[in-house]
């Protein structure tokens, strides 16, 4: 129960503001490449095996570096987008909140907040920017890199299909990096109506 409080009141708290046609940046936060790369170098292909028996280094390399990282693209786009409202969804924490319940969150405020998306650099390697990406196109709403440039869903597509054959180039098995990364379907915008 406390699980869906926390999401409720954040969520309250962006409706308080009446926050609309916001910038969202979808990011790595808690996963990406930094976190392939150390498991790879752990052989170790569970997430949550890795973040609970090397704690620390998780931290240390992945999410601290991630969080600085989603901090320059925000300022990057904030200085691009000069007037509108940016949400960094790395300074989301919230105790006691399971991945899912993020997905959850994040996917809420994009339906509801967010008129454009950035995506970040390594954002395809992310398991919740890849959901954020696609929900933004079927959304319809206007999609960019982290420097600007407008991305379509073709190219989106083609990002997230070469993320598979990078993460076996790492030594990832492919099996385990299929289950590292979800499934994405393109569903045109018409389609969902």
């Amino acid at each position: 129960m406390h699980r869906q409080l926390a999401l409720e009141a954040a969520l309250q708290a962006f409706e308080a503001i009446q926050l609309r046609d916001a910038i969202y940046v979808a990011c790595p936060v808690s996963s990406g490449r930094r976190e392939l790369a150390l498991m790879a170098e752990l052989r170790l292909y569970d997430r949550e095996d890795v973040r609970n028996q090397h704690a620390d280094r998780w931290r240390r390399e992945v999410l601290e570096p991630n969080k600085a990282d989603a901090a320059k693209s925000v300022t990057s786009a904030r200085s691009r987008h000069a007037g509108r409202l940016v949400i960094n969804p790395a300074t989301f924490e919230l105790k006691g909140l399971t991945q899912h319940d993020y997905d959850a969150l994040c996917g809420r405020i994009i339906k509801s907040h967010v008129g454009h998306l950035v995506l970040a650099d390594g954002w395809q390697y992310s398991r919740g920017a890849r959901i954020e990406a696609m929900q933004a196109i079927e959304q319809g709403l206007r999609i960019e890199d982290g420097v600007g440039d407008p991305l379509d869903a073709d190219e989106i597509m083609a990002l997230i299909d070469g993320v598979v054959p990078s993460m076996c180039g790492l030594g990832i098995p492919r099996r385990a990096a299929q289950t590292l990364m979800p499934d994405v379907v393109h569903a045109p915008a018409t389609a969902l109506a």
